[in-house]
């Protein structure tokens, strides 16, 4: 994705538990982030990256549709840098393929977010 000057990073956010899903919208606003979603199925995810793509990424592991896998899978086709944040350990065999990027077991004060986000978008630069 091109970035243009002055302009805020794009977070792409899969969430489907309501309180988490706005409190980390409002914290990547807060820090100077633009937020995408949150989504709470892959479907509608997916149908979102069909004409755009952020700049990075928070998945949940498991949405109300299911594993995020497919989400995951079209991040890292595009190098697009994301990280997992889910509740549950037992997620991590449906997402073994990525075993390389950041998981982060809720609960965690969400500044660790917004900071490992800050991490990654440095990263890609």
């Amino acid at each position: 994705m091109t970035k243009h000057p002055g302009s805020k990073p794009l977070v792409l956010v899969l969430e489907d538990e309501a309180i988490i899903a706005l409190n980390l919208q409002d914290e990547l606003q807060d820090a100077g982030h633009e937020v995408v979603g949150p989504f709470t199925d892959c479907s509608a995810a997916l149908g979102w990256l069909q004409t755009a793509t952020p700049d990075m990424a928070i998945l949940d592991a498991t949405l109300n549709d299911g594993s995020c896998h497919s989400v995951a899978a079209e991040l890292s086709r595009r190098g697009v840098p994301f990280l997992i944040y889910s509740g549950h350990q037992e997620d991590r065999q449906l997402l073994s393929e990525f075993d390389h990027i950041i998981w982060i077991e809720k609960p965690v004060p969400f500044g660790i977010l917004v900071q490992e986000c800050q991490q990654l978008l440095v990263g890609c630069d």
